[in-house]
């Protein structure tokens, strides 16, 4: 089968890799030898004041307004925007330009740190902030949530948030990119030239072009090294890895597998670091076109190891939806038993026709069809599951769509249905298991139910982290066992960066951390 297999996927593969570095959202570092070998060559050079970092923007987008749409994502990239708490490596919430935090019961009380101003010596206020939470409210449907709270600013350093009820994550959802701080009163251009509080301000921005930043004088947070940085838009892999070793470019993220391969072979000339990002993909199986036994059969069915490994490094094996390193993460999806899953078929009335190597009931043949995208190689997963799936003895069909939103996952015509989504955006469980909720975005398979909206409904108020820890145990074990859900593996993240350069973001599992104040470029 591996043979078969391997011819299949030889097209599929080569057009799979060039899809992959898109975007990206497990703490655990998978760094190669070669990765620690240039690490090595790289503390032994001294970063030095001076210079411009030049990299690869790969997604076109038309505006750097840091409170529209995924444009935050963007603007924290390039060192522009901050916001008042910041996401660790290790997915913990640390103060970033907030000194800290009190809650109790519904009141939030943050305050600022001294001296923070933005690029152009302004100094940042409550009153601002303030402001700047009701602007994201108004221009991003993502966060009109936010319009509930209360917000007083008793002072020009202290903030005082009041939600409607008890709401344990907000330090979380304060450190999303979107939070990001802007000058509202000096801006003119805030789809291309928003007054932030970062390392870089913006010199020139291309819309779905290039965009030059150079450094802010007025740094609140210390030295920026670096004079500024280019952020080239390159689409394909090919152009990308000519930049590299034309020496155009300093480094980039996500470079393919096959690149990685190149790179790794000189660890003198380059560092490259690879890890596991909390971007997963999922296989959603509908409860409404499946029987129980069925939806069990394809879970027990799937080995999900070898269809990561397949992938040559685009998807690393994902135990489930939460890293087990994460005190919410102590459930974790069926492992493969394929004996299992032919008991499940059997008990659902099918038997092997012999000839055909397909299980039947009633003349008819057990088929499915697999609903996916090309983006992020869910065409690739699709070929690996269907070959898995008619080895067991099921008819597996794939149908490719071009927008899965606006498809399989809005009518939820599916059988099984592929997505990549964000597991965890900011290192608690409540925001990816409240999106399984009865009606909300992510409930297409028929899974929500008042038991599990319940449990839900406990975890937004729960500040204990161990009862936290047995809500989330409890949901996720309600959602396997609903065979509902597949984690197919999580999405990696590799970097590379020229020797004698540093500072890409490339050991934070979140996509929207790059260039600082510390990045270099010798």
């Amino acid at each position: 089968m591996r043979k078969r297999l391997a011819m299949l996927l030889t097209l599929a593969m080569v057009f799979g890799l060039a899809a992959c570095g898109s975007d990206t959202a497990s703490t655990d570092t998978a760094s190669t030898e070669a990765a620690g070998d240039a690490a090595e060559t790289a503390e032994e050079v001294e970063p030095v004041a001076g210079g411009t970092f030049r990299t690869v923007e790969q997604a076109p987008y038309a505006s750097i307004d840091v409170h529209k749409d995924y444009y935050s994502w963007h603007t924290q990239f390039y060192g522009i925007s901050q916001s008042l708490f910041r996401i660790n490596d290790d997915m913990t919430i640390s103060p970033w330009l907030a000194e800290g935090a009190e809650t109790e019961d519904n009141v939030t009380t943050i305050t600022l740190k001294d001296g923070v101003c933005f690029s152009n010596g302004e100094p940042l206020t409550a009153d601002m902030v303030k402001r700047n939470l009701e602007r994201l409210a108004e221009v991003n449907n993502r966060f009109m949530y936010v319009a509930d709270w209360e917000i007083e600013t008793p002072d020009d350093k202290t903030i005082v948030i009041t939600t409607p009820g008890l709401y344990p994550t907000i330090l979380n959802d304060l450190a999303n990119a979107e939070f990001g701080m802007v000058d509202l009163d000096n801006t003119t251009d805030f789809d291309n030239n928003p007054i932030c509080t970062g390392p870089f301000i913006v010199e020139e921005f291309i819309p779905d072009g290039d965009i030059t930043v150079t450094k802010n004088e007025n740094y609140w947070d210390g030295e920026v090294l670096l004079d500024g940085a280019v952020f080239y838009y390159m689409g394909d892999e090919e152009s990308k890895m000519l930049a590299m070793q034309n020496g155009e470019i300093d480094g980039y993220v996500d470079i393919s597998p096959a690149s990685r391969e190149v790179y790794e072979m000189e660890p003198d000339m380059y560092q490259v670091t690879t890890i596991n990002t909390e971007r997963r993909a999922t296989a959603l199986v509908n409860s409404t076109h499946l029987s129980d036994n069925i939806r069990k059969a394809l879970v027990l069915g799937l080995d999900r190891e070898s269809l990561a490994a397949y992938t040559n490094g685009i998807l690393a094996y994902s135990e489930g939806y939460f890293s087990p390193d994460t005190y919410y993460g102590g459930v974790q999806a069926p492992t493969y038993d394929p004996d299992g899953a032919k008991a499940a078929i059997e008990a659902d009335g099918y038997t092997m026709n012999e000839s055909t190597g397909f299980y039947e009931k009633d003349g008819q043949p057990l088929t499915i069809v697999i609903s996916t995208y090309a983006k992020r190689s869910l065409d690739t997963l699709a070929i690996l599951m269907q070959e898995q799936y008619k080895a067991l003895g099921i008819d597996a069909q794939i149908k490719l769509e071009d927008n899965p939103d606006s498809t399989y996952l809005s009518t939820k015509d599916f059988d099984i249905g592929f997505y990549a989504h964000i597991t965890d955006a900011s290192g608690q469980p409540f925001t990816f298991l409240d999106q399984l909720r009865t009606g909300a975005w992510l409930d297409v398979c028929g899974f929500g139910n008042a038991e599990t909206d319940a449990l839900i409904d406990e975890l937004r108020l729960e500040t204990d982290e161990e009862r936290q820890a047995e809500l989330a145990d409890q949901i996720m074990t309600q959602i396997y066992d609903s065979n509902c859900y597949i984690p197919l593996g999580q999405y990696t993240k590799s970097t590379v960066i020229r020797t004698g350069a540093g500072g890409l973001g490339e050991t934070s599992p979140l996509q929207f951390y790059a260039i600082s104040e510390d990045s270099y470029a010798n």
